[in-house]
């Protein structure tokens, strides 16, 4: 019998990682098992069209890689750390790198002057400092990203009409309300996705 609190159990990264596995098992099944629904069609062409956006998605980040002289997967990492990811597992689990990965890529971030360590508020006074933290250098880096990836999706808007912008807005809306919920992996996991 454990006698580790759930709090212990929750903060471990080899049974985080394990329940990940079992949720996306579970997912992968629950889709295999279905059966096609009259509109596969649709589905097929809707498929190929999001790819479409998929590509457009990737070439305005290579726009940005080029221009800010940072990878698409060194800014997933800053972003992380912004929205409060402090330890390079942690942003391994939101950018869905390896632990590996992630942690090659917060030392090169933080060599480059774009992440800064600090030590955890109740560690010892000789501990190294483990947890890292935006730097200023970073926080501008991360405000021009979104400048410019504001400015390229802004170019592409430029081209459309009224009517052509109002129906892009409201499909990436309905597309955004309809696939939230339903890609969740809690959702995926329970009956008839209640």
């Amino acid at each position: 019998m454990s006698h580790e609190t759930p709090q212990e159990t929750s903060s471990d990264p080899a049974l985080l990682a394990g329940d990940q596995l079992v949720r996306n098992r579970r997912a992968r099944s629950a889709v295999q098992r279905s059966d096609p629904s009259e509109h596969l069609v649709d589905t097929l062409d809707l498929v190929e069209e999001m790819a479409v956006m998929t590509r457009s998605r990737e070439q305005i980040f290579r726009h940005m890689e080029t221009l800010l002289g940072i990878r698409f997967g060194e800014l997933q990492a800053l972003t992380a750390v912004s929205e409060g990811a402090d330890h390079f597992r942690e942003v391994a689990r939101r950018t869905g790198q390896p632990d590996a990965a992630a942690r090659v890529t917060v030392e090169g971030l933080a060599e480059r002057g774009l992440l800064g360590r600090h030590a955890h508020d109740r560690a010892d006074d000789g501990s190294a400092p483990g947890l890292i933290h935006v730097s200023p250098a970073g926080t501008v880096l991360l405000q021009q990203a979104q400048a410019l990836q504001v400015r390229l999706v802004d170019a592409v808007v430029d081209t459309l009409d009224e009517g052509e912008t109002l129906r892009l807005r409201e499909s990436v809306a309905h597309v955004a309300e309809t696939l939230e919920p339903r890609l969740s992996p809690r959702r995926a996991l329970t009956p008839a996705g209640r």
